[in-house]
């Protein structure tokens, strides 16, 4: 008889992941990282400096290490698998490159960000090819987190948060006066403030509901609903928040004593909320073995050139968007801006020279700049902001969302809204916002000129600005902004800052004047 070859200590064949080609693809796409780093410099400097200034994006320093630990949780199918580099992915880097050029020109930073971030996943799919890239698609969508997005949510969240408080501030019986983000109960005042807006706690919940989801659940139907808890129980709580120090001041009599420690409540609250939903999450863990698999797959491993050619053409399809923006920047006039005098008011207006005004906007990087008080006698000071901007292709800072109608310390908005108003003999609709200092309050009207046209509409201001970047139409817009006290009742802030318009000179023919 011949002796069978015992099979008691024998162990499955491992092969090697540089064996199966990993090597120039991991290589191409670290240098492909590089050169992105280096074309897409603003925007990376941009996110790493919103993750350094912003509490709600601190987390995005764990992005990578996250994305890492999913990646290494499925390193097996490294040495399972053979990247095979695929052409067709390459189709939608010009239709990407193309967004990244519109999101540009209309100024939206987290739409750059996002598209980079787009395109560097397609130079992945494009090296690494579909079927791969399937089964790593958690860790590698994971990196969309990396973009510090979700700031256009601070107003809708303020208005929930002061709901959920009003709410439950009748239904505890307590008494209460509000008025926009203003609430005020017999203790004291409370503001619902962008920073108790809820933002962070929002984005650090879905971030660490991904991460869990995708960790812990294989049901795609279970990720999804807890994802989705994940949005909803942060907003709700943060309501159940502001609500609870409110109560709580009431009951010991003094708002200043909560409003002292608010933060301190908060990230206590928030950290209970987090171990609740990890207490969901974990009655219902799918904590189960990854299927992987079975043997590696008679695929010939690719040759280096296919990758270099792949990633290649991928890395030069990405660029033809900054390369057009640079060159339209290059069409556009440079220099400053010619020394005129500001738009002229009519009498009875007067300008008081050397007045400081005790009101005015945050706004970054106009190009000049103008802020100057009016008095018509016999009635009140009207204060004026104009900012212009020479429009760019790269870098317009108009519409910015860091451009505040006030600055957050002394000034505080208290109610924003529109208004009606008639300028250059056309009917206009105006942003309109009610700021307070202290026991002062003051009404501002604030709209946009843009290629001829005004506007208080940011997404329509943004439209404007692309269509005369790429059409090359006007090259200059401004931002204009008056506000008058609304302290005396007798002299509603209204009609003055009516009757100051209705004596200004065209701001459209003005900006035409000074493009010429």
């Amino acid at each position: 008889m011949t002796a069978l070859p015992s099979t008691q200590n024998q162990r499955p064949i491992a092969v090697s992941a540089l064996a199966l080609g990993w090597r120039p693809a991991l290589i191409l796409i670290g240098v492909a990282g590089l050169v992105f780093g280096g074309i897409f410099w603003h925007e990376v400097a941009q996110a790493v400096h919103v993750w350094i200034g912003s509490t709600a994006y601190n987390h995005c320093f764990l992005i990578i290490p996250l994305a890492a630990f999913l990646l290494w949780e499925r390193r097996e199918l490294f040495a399972s698998v053979s990247p095979q580099p695929t052409l067709w992915p390459l189709l939608l880097m010009p239709l990407l490159s193309a967004i990244w050029l519109i999101a540009a020109v209309l100024d939206i930073q987290e739409g750059r960000q996002l598209v980079m971030v787009a395109m560097f996943e397609v130079v992945i799919l494009v090296a690494i090819g579909p079927p791969v890239y399937r089964l790593l698609l958690a860790p590698l969508l994971f990196l969309f987190f990396l973009v510090p997005s979700g700031a256009f949510l601070v107003p809708s969240l303020q208005r929930i948060t002061a709901s959920i408080t009003i709410a439950g501030l009748h239904a505890l019986q307590i008494p209460v006066y509000s008025d926009g983000y203003m609430i005020e109960i017999p203790e004291g005042p409370f503001e619902i403030a962008e920073a108790c807006a809820g933002l962070r706690f929002l984005i650090a919940s879905v971030v660490f509901g991904c991460f869990f989801a995708v960790l812990m659940y294989r049901s795609f139907l279970r990720r999804t609903v807890f994802i989705i808890i994940s949005v909803a129980v942060p907003i709700a709580a943060n309501g159940l928040r502001a609500l609870g120090i409110i109560a709580l001041a009431h009951l010991e009599g003094s708002a200043a004593a909560v409003e002292a420690d608010h933060i301190v409540y908060g990230w206590v609250f928030f950290t209970v909320v987090i171990l609740a939903l990890i207490g969901i999450g974990m009655a219902f863990a799918q904590r189960a073995g990854r299927p992987l698999p079975t043997s590696v797959k008679a695929v010939r491993k690719a040759p280096f050139w296919q990758f270099a050619v792949a990633v290649s053409v991928a890395v030069l399809f990405a660029l033809a968007g900054p390369a057009y923006a640079h060159r339209l920047d290059s069409l556009s006039p440079a220099g400053p801006l010619p020394l005129v005098d500001s738009l002229q008011v009519g009498a009875p207006w007067r300008m008081l020279a050397g007045s400081r005004p005790d009101w005015r906007p945050l706004v970054h990087g106009a190009d000049r700049e103008f802020i100057e008080n009016f008095e018509e006698p016999g009635s009140g000071v009207v204060i004026r902001y104009l900012a212009f901007y020479r429009l760019r292709a790269i870098g317009n800072l108009l519409t910015i969302t860091e451009n505040r109608l006030a600055d957050g310390s002394e000034w505080r908005i208290a109610k924003d809204g529109h208004t009606e108003l008639t300028l250059d003999s056309q009917e206009v609709v105006a942003n309109s916002a009610e700021v307070i200092a202290g026991r002062h309050r003051r009404l501002v009207w604030s709209f946009f000129v843009v290629d001829g046209t005004i506007t208080a509409e940011v997404f329509e201001t943004k439209l404007r600005q692309a269509r005369a970047v790429l059409f090359g139409h006007s090259p200059l817009a401004a931002l204009v902004a008056v506000s008058a006290s609304m302290d005396d009742p007798g002299n509603p802030a209204e009609q003055q800052l009516g009757r100051f318009l209705e004596a200004s000179q065209s701001v459209v023919d003005y900006i035409n004047a000074l493009s010429r």
